[in-house]
């Protein structure tokens, strides 16, 4: 008997391989099950969107894993960091991938984060609370979804990653590359090597993800400090 994301998987997109082929269909029922059990305690969503946790999280995360799985941007091989995680979004879902890489979730709260934690559901993967900038650890990529906005977040993750690594944050906002991008990334050190849209999940709105390699050192200044980067998206 197929399970309800098996299901919804096969519903939303007949052209792409089937669930049980890509995910340990297990390991991601447990996880639904945590976050509709978990999320008044831990405030993962509104009460509003307790009902469509299955589409508008879970399946919208398991198809960012695996577009990233799927074109080689991850593997066993990957040492993971997803930031600003919350209870796990995207993140966990790198986990249920049949070839799941070695995952780091990373949020400076413990109230959503320590629940997951705590769950059945830890084993294998290491959780740091910690702002980004504070974090010793570095990795080869690093996602992102409802961190700080796109483009700052590149400026956030910055230190994390070393030449030669990726950051893909998923993303909702306009695919077109504009000069306000495109200064930043070239200040960080970044170049914009693909961008992925996602029509599969235009049910629920635009989304796609963004692939930059993180190609030469950052100029003199940068990263700056937070309270910099804030006043300058706040204006």
């Amino acid at each position: 008997m197929k399970s309800i994301f098996q299901n919804r998987w096969s519903e939303l997109f007949p052209n792409l391989p089937d669930a049980e082929t890509i995910f340990d269909l297990d390991r991601i029922e447990r996880f639904h099950l945590f976050l509709v059990r978990e999320n008044e305690k831990g405030g993962f969503f509104s009460k509003n969107d307790t009902s469509v946790i299955l589409d508008r999280h879970l399946i919208e995360c398991a198809l960012f894993a695996f577009k990233l799985s799927t074109l080689g941007y991850v593997s066993r091989e990957t040492k993971l960091a997803d930031v600003g995680t919350g209870p796990g979004l995207p993140g966990f879902l790198f986990s249920c991938l049949l070839n799941s890489p070695s995952l780091t979730l990373i949020d400076s709260q413990r109230r959503k984060l320590s629940l997951l934690e705590g769950s059945e559901l830890a084993n294998g993967i290491e959780f740091v609370y910690s702002r980004v900038e504070d974090c010793p650890l570095h990795f080869s990529v690093v996602t992102c979804r409802a961190m700080v906005p796109y483009p700052w977040s590149l400026e956030v993750v910055t230190p994390i990653l070393k030449i030669g690594s990726l950051f893909c944050p998923f993303l909702g906002n306009p695919l077109n590359l504009d000069s306000k991008e495109r200064q930043k990334a070239n200040s960080l050190g970044f170049e914009l090597k693909e961008i992925l849209p996602l029509p599969e999940l235009e049910f629920l709105g635009k989304r796609h993800i963004r692939v930059l390699e993180k190609k030469h050192k950052e100029e003199k200044g940068f990263p700056r400090p937070w309270k910099t980067i804030l006043k300058e998206m706040q204006s």
